[in-house]
């Protein structure tokens, strides 16, 4: 979290003296309105690229187990699929607060293919090939959706 306070602290810091000096030097109300326009644009340009670098960190370990279980499941290893999800549950809790916000109107659609990930393989459960593909498959898209946007 630091680096985002950094970003956000040198980004209003720069803005503010820009604002400044671009009052100071010609006292308009435009100029002013300007600057403040150059820091909002500033701040939102910081906060996309951390989100989009915080997305790629918590996204990333969730499909490397998506698709590393899809490969046990196409090859037919069940018992590897179902124990490497084992730990799904703990990587989601994890993962789902920084993706929530970053989906926008993506989320309901991850967040129930992830359900269905954890109902598919949830202790106990004894998923087919079949739906245990369909599930992985159905989370892998719209996260890797997410990655290119």
């Amino acid at each position: 979290m630091r680096p985002i306070s950094a970003i956000r602290r040198s980004t209003i810091a720069a803005a503010a003296l820009a604002a400044l000096a671009l009052t100071g030097c010609s006292g308009t109300q435009e100029a002013a309105r300007e600057a403040g326009d150059q820091v909002g644009e500033a701040a939102k340009t910081a906060a996309t690229a951390t989100g989009q670098a915080a997305l790629g960190q918590a996204v990333t370990p969730v499909l490397d187990l998506l698709k590393k279980s899809e490969g046990e499941v196409k090859a037919g290893n069940m018992a590897s699929a179902i124990a490497a999800m084992g730990g799904f549950q703990a990587l989601w809790n994890t993962a789902s607060p920084v993706i929530r916000p970053i989906a926008g109107d993506k989320w309901p659609l991850i967040n129930t293919a992830a359900n269905l990930v954890l109902s598919t393989f949830a202790k106990g459960a004894t998923p087919t090939p079949a739906n245990a593909g369909s599930a992985l498959t159905g989370l892998i898209g719209p996260l890797s959706a997410l990655l290119t946007k």
